[in-house]
């Protein structure tokens, strides 16, 4: 079984790839969603984030504060770090778990979308680590448009991870999102194919 490790920074474009590929049949583990679901209500990992920041970083529905905590991890990169790893370990054990399943299911190719995949140490344990790769303008108008953030939020938080220039001595593949949708979609396809050609 072949693994892709896809990744690049915020605004750059991730998830229309992963969808893409998920639409030719390429199983797709999401680690963003798995960190969403990881800090919920009740879970060991919101625990560990409790007694690391104290109980100011609920809110008063004992929902974690997620805006407190951005300002809190975006503008100190210790703090970033130690924050990552406790939510990092939960996603960690969820991921091996699908890599297990679809090892038993005999699945040729999946798919680890994971934003932080280099600055983790992911992109050691994947056969091909994908970047997707845009503009920095793109990426700060795209993330201003999707998330309703401001110009000086979303650089904060493109400050706080690695450059896409620095991703990109990581990577196997780089898919140029800057174009069209379609473009984009018939770059990940020629890269599946040659992928699985390999196989």
């Amino acid at each position: 079984m072949k693994i892709i490790g896809l990744t690049g920074g915020i605004g750059s474009g991730k998830s229309t790839v992963s969808s893409y590929l998920s639409t030719l049949g390429v199983p797709v583990f999401d680690a963003d969603a798995s960190s969403r679901a990881a800090v919920k209500k009740g879970s060991p990992c919101l625990a560990k984030i409790v007694a690391f920041f104290g109980p100011e970083c609920l809110l008063e529905s004992g929902e974690l504060n997620r805006p407190w905590v951005a300002d809190k991890v975006f503008h100190n990169k210790e703090v970033l770090k130690q924050y990552e790893k406790i939510v990092q370990d939960q996603v960690w054990a969820e991921a091996q778990q699908f890599l297990a399943e679809h090892r038993g299911k005999g699945t040729d190719v999946v798919l680890l979308d994971v934003p932080l995949l280099i600055e983790c140490g992911w992109h050691k344990l994947v056969d091909s680590v994908w970047l997707v790769k845009v503009s920095k303008e793109v990426q700060i108008r795209r993330a201003m448009l999707r998330d309703g953030a401001t110009e000086e939020a979303v650089k904060a938080r493109i400050g706080a991870q690695m450059s896409l220039e620095e991703k990109e001595k990581y990577a196997h593949v780089v898919i140029d999102n800057s174009g069209t949708i379609d473009n984009t979609q018939k770059q990940a396809a020629e890269q599946l194919r040659k992928l699985k050609e390999g196989l």
